[in-house]
């Protein structure tokens, strides 16, 4: 089970008045203990990316800027000055917008931007933002770490090729879809109102998707009469968001996940995943079927159907409701799958980890076929039938779907278009 806030708690059982009396008597005796109300600790400098997190995967060639957030932990009365440094392999890919910082006296918040040098690297490279104080009196508490993917080259076999060129005799040209394309759009995400998850994950928002890449490929599954696409890398543009949804409910979760004596916590330690360890994370989806006469594409499917092969906690076909049936390929879980292989017993370990463990269900939580709002316990008003839309002659795809994510308010949404880059 997940863990409640102790605000929700108080809130269920109509003790708000009770809750509002001891925080003002335990506010006024910190007033009483520090008359001047002065922060008497060591002032610290904190680092994180606009959306609160550590760590960062970006595409090599990406061009969209970083925003770095730089927050003191107290005001100071004079200006706050730090130098900014970059290190690693895959610094010399990316570009200060700053190399010394300055805070304004009173301020507690100061930022500067990263952008990617758009040239292409073969292998995945790493860099670490770190930050000098050169005021006196400083400590920084941490620094970021960016992770640099190359593009996945994809050519199609000779098998492919044929059917591709069968298309095409056809009338259906998927040159024009085929390859690389830019994506834009959103992803309006519930939150939650009962519990209380990682940070940047908790409340209900917007985010948008600019300019992300995604490579699209021909299925395995195509046949000669039925074209069907696989989406192989950074699928609808979410690699980034749904890695950030997934620290929230794990990583990033100190209230529930990092508890002693839970098997979470073994977990984590076993392979050494810290929230400012370099993880990767691939959103693939296989099986969209093409219809050309209509323009429309069916991408939606069996959960069961996503999963690998050799993903331990694979569940049974029955039991698996239709949703947007993605692949998750997950750095973390490669080494959870490793540590099984190489210790059966491990599994027990991952299994007793808790639902918040299981990247499949905590991303596609609830049936998306028709409106479940019932079965999340949320009011109408949320869910969007899933469509797909394919223009040849345009190059381009367009789509809309809901999914539930664990123990969230109700359906989240995803709109994106995307077009063919040349």
């Amino acid at each position: 089970m997940m863990t409640n806030s102790l605000y929700h708690r108080c809130r269920r059982i109509g003790a708000m008045g009770l809750f509002a009396v001891l925080f003002l008597s335990l506010l006024s005796a910190c007033r009483q203990d520090n008359p001047d109300n002065k922060f008497r600790g060591t002032n610290k400098v904190q680092l994180s990316f606009s959306d609160g997190s550590r760590t960062k995967l970006i595409d090599a060639t990406s061009t969209a800027p970083l925003k770095v957030t730089v927050r003191l932990t107290s005001r100071r009365s004079d200006a706050v000055q730090l130098q900014v440094r970059l290190t690693g392999e895959g610094a010399s890919a990316l570009a200060l917008s700053t190399e010394t910082l300055t805070i304004p006296a009173g301020q507690l918040e100061g930022t500067f931007e990263l952008t990617s040098s758009g040239k292409e690297v073969k292998t995945q490279q790493q860099a670490q933002v770190s930050l000098t104080p050169i005021s006196s009196g400083l400590t920084v508490d941490n620094t970021l770490t960016i992770t640099l993917s190359p593009f996945p080259v994809w050519t199609p076999t000779a098998a492919q090729q044929a059917l591709i060129d069968g298309y095409r005799a056809k009338g259906i040209d998927l040159s024009t879809i085929l390859g690389y394309h830019m994506v834009e759009g959103s992803v309006e995400w519930a939150g939650f109102s009962d519990y209380e998850y990682g940070e940047g994950i908790r409340a209900h928002q917007t985010w948008g998707i600019d300019n992300a890449t995604m490579l699209v490929t021909l299925s395995d599954r195509a046949t000669a009469d039925q074209p069907v696409l696989k989406f192989a890398y950074n699928a609808f543009g979410l690699n980034d968001i749904y890695k950030r949804i997934w620290d929230g409910y794990t990583i990033n979760n100190l209230v529930y996940f990092y508890a002693e004596g839970t098997s979470s916590l073994e977990v984590m330690k076993a392979i050494n995943w810290t929230q400012s360890s370099a993880e990767t994370f691939n959103v693939v989806l296989d099986n969209i079927r093409v219809d050309a006469s209509s323009g429309t594409l069916a991408f939606t499917g069996k959960r069961v159907t996503g999963m690998p092969a050799t993903y331990p906690l694979r569940e049974e076909e029955k039991d698996s409701p239709i949703v947007v049936p993605f692949t998750y390929e997950s750095s973390v879980w490669k080494r959870v799958m490793a540590k099984i292989d190489a210790d059966p017993t491990f599994k027990e370990k991952v299994e007793m980890a808790g639902e918040n463990m299981e990247l499949y269900k905590v991303l596609s939580n609830t049936g998306i076929d028709e409106d479940r709002s019932s079965d999340i316990g949320a009011s109408v008003g949320h869910y969007v039938k899933p469509e797909g839309k394919i223009d040849l002659k345009k190059g381009t795809l367009s789509f809309t779907f809901p999914f539930h994510g664990y123990n969230s308010d109700y359906y989240s949404v995803v709109k994106v278009t995307s077009q063919h880059r040349k």
